[in-house]
């Protein structure tokens, strides 16, 4: 007999899946207890054999359900809410896409989210206000949570270190996302999920030396945080292994502006390597206002490539962040942590990926 899903173009596969998925996140099937098998889906929704496997394939994909060598199919236990603190959300141009992408995998896997949004308080305000947010979320019973350390101001280290110490007293996982934090001794290791800021730096610094360019600087956007100083070491390890190339200073534009100006029309550098695209996309401003041009003087590379990149003269050449990427696979190792609470941890590195375009072609 003809699979009823062939007929009807997978209408009654999605019927299926979803009615499943809909009864499992209701409560109708306890976690840990044992799933319905494959021939028991058949008679109930009339459905042949391969659509009742596909339909299992679905609800494993979304970890609603999952199958035990010999045992047979159970209702996993399931993240319900999950708690989101980033402290950055509107400093950073990629925060706001991870953000978005992790929300609508929430909504399909039916987990809510409790969100912490901290991103208007004032600087000076924001370290005891990251504390108050996941002292409610940890009484407020989240199952796990999202977490971007706050990497500024003289309490970051305090702050960072309390919060985790309150979700680790009430037994939640947590997941670090972008921003590593190094343990002291005797200090216990949580998942970490992020890109290599090393490698950016890199990528940014072996494109512009082996598009010619000899005298390189590094230009930052606003102080520069663990990550910016990450890819400003990964651009010093590119000069450092290319003979002949140096590097021609660090600067925050914002703080730099006019000592830039100067300097760059007296002993322009051949190549300014961004700590993000809206630092590259100022430079561009720079460069134009001291009568500088790019790529024809001076290469411009940025990083994350948001859309500003693409709307400039000339477009920015870029390191891609993963946004998508990681969310997802920061979701997927709270899903994994959940079920595995004693594995060693995770360190996930999502790899980044060079964008050129014009402000490089020459």
């Amino acid at each position: 007999m003809m699979d009823t899903m062939e007929l009807d173009g997978g209408a009654k596969y999605r019927e299926v899946s979803n009615a499943l998925r809909k009864e499992i996140l209701a409560g109708k099937y306890a976690p840990g207890s044992r799933f319905p098998s494959l021939k028991m889906l058949c008679r109930r929704f009339g459905v042949s054999y391969l659509t009742a496997v596909k339909v299992q394939k679905s609800l494993k994909e979304l970890g609603l359900v999952k199958s035990r060598n010999g045992a047979g199919t159970f209702v996993a236990r399931r993240l319900t809410s999950i708690g989101l603190i980033v402290p950055m959300l509107k400093q950073s141009e990629i925060y706001p896409p991870i953000c978005q992408e992790f929300s609508r995998l929430c909504l399909e896997k039916g987990v809510s989210i409790d969100f912490a949004d901290i991103s208007a308080i004032r600087s000076d305000k924001v370290h005891p206000v990251v504390v108050a947010a996941a002292r409610r979320m940890a009484s407020g019973g989240v199952s796990g949570v999202v977490f971007h350390p706050v990497d500024f101001g003289d309490d970051a280290a305090k702050t960072n270190r309390e919060v985790l110490r309150i979700f680790k007293a009430a037994d939640i996982p947590v997941v670090i996302l972008d921003t590593d934090m190094a343990a002291e001794p005797g200090e216990d290791r949580f998942d970490f999920v992020g890109v290599d800021n090393f490698e950016i730096g890199r990528f940014a610094g072996r494109h512009v030396i082996e598009r010619g360019a000899k005298k390189v600087a590094f230009v930052a956007y606003a102080d520069m945080s663990d990550n910016v100083r990450r890819r400003l070491d990964g651009l010093l390890a590119a000069i450092a292994q290319k003979r002949g190339a140096r590097f021609a200073g660090d600067s925050i534009y914002l703080r730099d502006y006019a000592a830039l100006a100067d300097k760059w029309r007296r002993r322009p550098p051949d190549a300014v390597v961004c700590s993000s695209d809206i630092a590259a996309a100022n430079v561009l401003k720079l460069l134009r206002r001291i009568g500088k041009r790019c790529p024809q003087d001076i290469l411009v590379t940025g990083v994350n490539d948001v859309e500003l990149a693409t709307l400039v003269s000339p477009t920015i050449t870029t390191v891609r962040q993963p946004c998508a990427e990681l969310a997802a696979a920061t979701l997927e190792t709270l899903f994994w942590r959940f079920d595995n609470p004693d594995k060693e941890k995770r360190r996930l590195m999502v790899a980044a990926e060079l964008v050129v375009r014009e402000s490089t072609l020459r």
